[in-house]
């Protein structure tokens, strides 16, 4: 099974690859944009993932209202897509 886990970068994803390897694939913005419908499905079809743990998040609070745009993109438009994609190949989405 290929698990896709987006946010690899951020405090939640780092706990998960210190416990899972075999058959993950870790992301982040660099590898991965999941503010875009067609990247998520690229790399869904590329890898051949069966699952996706969503923990990519814009978690900057005190930034939040002057970046606005950004942490609405990413903390609901990210997941809206990672969802309509898991949605579309019947793979199971955990968002965290």
């Amino acid at each position: 099974m290929n698990v896709l886990v987006t946010g690899s970068n951020g405090q939640l994803g780092q706990e998960i690859k210190k416990i899972a390897s075999n058959g993950f694939f870790y992301t982040d913005v660099d590898e991965l944009d999941i503010t875009s419908l067609n990247s998520i499905r690229a790399y869904v079809n590329n890898n051949k993932i069966n699952f996706i743990v969503n923990c990519a998040a814009y978690t900057a609070v005190d930034k939040a209202e002057s970046e606005a745009t950004k942490a609405e993109l990413i903390n609901k438009t990210g997941p809206a897509n990672l969802a309509a994609v898991c949605a579309e190949m019947d793979i199971p989405l955990i968002h965290i």
